[in-house]
């Protein structure tokens, strides 16, 4: 019954600017990748590089513009939004609203494709275009205090920089808190930038947002358009009930999991027991986990990665 109550509130409570999941993928997608956006995906893209007090960008050309009929239907695209500057450096953002530390090799997977890809079939290796990855999270990825980190390669002795080809910045939105943020009276101060964007993204009230930066005045239309547009709008609350109950499954499934592995240990009175049932459990789970997910047309190294089961498991389902 409350499964039902969910699906109802999805599909038929009224979609605000303020109450929008702004963390829905489809919505960032559209957000930052629709024709027109560019500016609100380089205020962005700047306010990441301002944090680290990295030079920033006069303006973008998105590679993966948003398109509803032709990119976003049931299969997963590689990587949410694709941008390239000016100055030839490739941008990749990505948000992802669960999972665990396995989502640093899929980020760094999705980095080494699109670096690679860069390169023309014939080509030398100095067409390569540096690439950043931007990877903004709903969940604990680092052990890192800050909000935000940013790995490159580096020497381990003398900590130099190997090259500035590879950038992988993680924003995790759980890690940010008002009271850790330092004070300042001036709104346009770097970082102010950077931390209105995470507040944005954690559903801050778009009137106090757009106080503090011009561009959230642009966002609000965007938003505005967004949940006024019956074709996008249904394709958001789709993945909204796609998201809602994959995630119960895998809470159930872990749970089911979980008390049969405690039962076939307790009718066998032994830990090898426990641990046999249990391990059964959790392979049935991710089994289960992998055939939906398969059924949904999603990438097979994202299923590989959020299972643990092989890509030849995986086709062989």
């Amino acid at each position: 019954m409350k499964d039902l109550e969910k699906l109802k509130q999805i599909l038929n409570e009224p979609i605000t600017v303020n109450n929008l999941n702004r963390i829905n993928d489809y919505f960032i997608r559209y957000l930052f990748s629709h024709s027109g956006n560019e500016n609100i995906a380089l205020h962005f893209i700047n306010s990441v590089f301002k944090d680290l007090n990295f030079a920033t960008f006069e303006k973008i050309e998105i590679l993966n513009p948003f398109n509803i009929a032709e990119n976003y239907g049931e299969k997963e695209s590689i990587v949410d939004i694709k941008a390239t500057t000016e100055t030839g450096i490739t941008v990749l953002i990505e948000i992802q609203a669960r999972g665990n530390e396995d989502f640093i090799k899929r980020a760094l997977y999705y980095w080494a494709y699109n670096y690679s890809s860069s390169l023309n079939r014939g080509g030398i290796y100095d067409e390569l275009n540096p690439t950043v990855s931007i990877n903004i999270t709903n969940f604990i990825l680092t052990d890192e205090d800050k909000v935000h980190n940013c790995y490159v390669l580096k020497e381990l002795n003398n900590n130099k920089i190997l090259t500035d080809h590879c950038q992988l910045h993680f924003i995790e939105l759980p890690k940010f808190n008002l009271k850790n943020i330092p004070k300042s009276d001036d709104l346009n101060n770097i970082h102010n930038e950077f931390i209105s964007w995470i507040k944005f993204f954690k559903g801050e009230d778009m009137s106090i947002l757009m106080k503090e930066n011009t561009i959230f005045e642009e966002v609000e239309k965007k938003c505005l358009t967004f949940v006024n547009e019956t074709p996008v709008m249904d394709k958001y609350k789709k993945r909204e009930v796609d998201t809602y109950f994959f995630n119960k499954s895998i809470e159930l499934d872990l749970k089911r999991s979980k008390e049969e592995g405690r039962e076939e240990g307790r009718e066998e009175g032994r830990e090898e027991g426990r641990e046999e049932g249990r391990e059964e459990g959790i392979k049935e789970t991710k089994i289960s986990m992998a055939k939906n997910m398969k059924n949904r047309n999603m990438d097979f190294n994202l299923i590989s990665e959020l299972t643990g089961l092989s890509i030849k498991e995986i086709e062989e389902l």
